[in-house]
């Protein structure tokens, strides 16, 4: 039972979080510095009025208005619930599967013992899903990546390495203190996210004589690798090559827009490497080399559907921004 409110309690606070994303989404963006304030009352996108905290309150408050704003009776886009319910969902699948840790440790008597660490890690991990949705609905509608949301996360990130340690030690040398070996964990995975996000965007770039990749793809690599460190920060890359390559190239075969930004698919991939990150690699360097030495022909592979997957992606982000 106790579990049960936990995790419910984090589905409605990953729905007001979502609540608060949906403003930044659509302030931070905006040209008129006085309108990328993230303070103030919320106001009607269509006419400008002040909407009422009761009409504000997520998901809910969009259902009672049957989608409509109760000033000039103009319609809210669905967006607005759907990133609300999308975070409510993540902020549940990080209480159900803490990727550092539970926080919250059952005793024998029935009750529960607060992690401080765990407890700590799953704030850091929600405040990291929060940056990927913002940063990725952003990308979605701007074709950016800003650096007011990535810089901060490459700090955040950075702080989360020290301590309690997301990225992980990057050796396991007893002589040096743990938090500095976890520190470096997330050093490298920014350096590592940035980096080859930055050689792939300057062969991207000579190869199609046109920017293939913005500069705000390099920090939001970096930011990643930042918290997840640079085995998954590397993952994350080839994830979001893969499902860059498959929704984009599906979205234009069925008539969709060309214009393909890549943020929301490294998000894609920065969520699944978070929660599945040692499994997956697990298989790429336990299971399938196995496979390979019985079968020598699979060992091209996935070097294959990388190349494919990358070329792919170029080919779609060019052609969006022709």
């Amino acid at each position: 039972m106790a579990m049960a409110v936990i995790e419910v309690g984090a589905a409605l606070l990953g729905a007001c979080v979502g609540s608060f994303l949906n403003v930044v989404i659509w302030r931070l963006p905006q040209e008129d510095p006085r309108r990328r304030s993230l303070g103030g009352r919320s106001h009607c996108p269509n006419c400008g009025a002040k909407i009422r905290w009761h009409d504000n309150l997520p998901v809910l408050g969009w259902l009672l208005l049957r989608g409509r704003a109760r000033c000039c009776q103009q319609p809210f886009s669905i967006r607005y619930p759907l990133v609300e319910l999308l975070t409510a969902a993540l902020f549940l699948a990080l209480a159900i599967w803490p990727p550092y840790g539970p926080a919250f440790v059952p005793l024998a008597d029935g009750s529960y013992v607060v992690h401080t660490e765990a407890a700590v890690a799953m704030l850091l991990h929600a405040i990291f899903l929060s940056l990927l949705i913002a940063n990725s609905f952003i990308d979605l509608d701007h074709q950016l990546l800003l650096d007011v949301l990535t810089k901060p996360g490459m700090v955040i990130g950075l702080l989360a390495g020290f301590w309690p340690g997301l990225a992980g030690p990057i050796s396991t040398a007893p002589e040096s203190p743990l938090a500095l070996r976890t520190l470096l964990g997330s050093v490298i995975g920014l350096l590592a996210g940035g980096g080859v996000t930055w050689a792939i965007r300057i062969v991207g770039t000579k190869v199609f004589r046109k920017e293939a990749m913005g500069f705000g793809d390099v920090k939001f690599m970096g930011m990643i690798g930042a918290f997840l460190g640079w085995q998954a920060a590397l993952l994350t890359m080839f994830l979001g090559c893969v499902f860059g390559a498959l929704i984009g190239g599906v979205g234009v075969l069925f008539g969709g827009a060309a214009k393909i930004p890549f943020g929301p698919f490294l998000a894609l991939g920065a969520l699944v490497a978070m929660f599945a990150a040692q499994p997956i690699l697990n298989f790429l360097f336990v299971t399938w080399p196995e496979w390979q030495r019985s079968s020598p022909s699979a060992q091209w592979f996935l070097p294959v559907l990388a190349l494919l997957s990358l070329f792919a992606l170029f080919v779609l982000v060019r052609r969006g921004r022709r």
